[in-house]
């Protein structure tokens, strides 16, 4: 007869992003409904995506929207108001890494001599 021993992160009832999605959520690229709409959960980016509407992610009970117009980040708690400003500093890691990326992309379009 064979016994084993199983450890698990200690998380306090939380999810650690490092493993995924939280279990109760579908994994990447599968759709969920939640709070009226739909996401969809990126395993690159760490967060899951509204699904319509660009720009738009949710992780950890929180909103983020990134507004290209005024390259500027805002946060919500509900997805359909009380958008405030938010640090990009703060960021989640794949958010972060991924506008930065289009940021550098964008300055070095400008910085070019036509």
């Amino acid at each position: 007869m064979a016994s084993g021993c199983a450890v698990y992160p200690d998380n306090h009832g939380r999810y650690d992003r490092n493993y995924g999605p939280p279990p109760h959520t579908a994994k990447h690229g599968y759709r969920q409904p939640y709070g009226g709409h739909e996401v969809r959960y990126d395993a690159h980016l760490g967060v899951y995506l509204v699904v319509g509407m660009p720009d738009y992610y949710y992780l950890d009970d929180q909103y983020y929207r990134y507004d290209r117009r005024r390259n500027h980040w805002y946060y919500s708690h509900d997805l359909d108001k009380d958008w405030r400003d938010y640090d990009e500093r703060r960021l989640p890691p794949g958010l972060a890494k991924k506008y930065a990326r289009r940021d550098k992309h964008r300055d070095r379009n400008r910085d070019r001599d036509y």
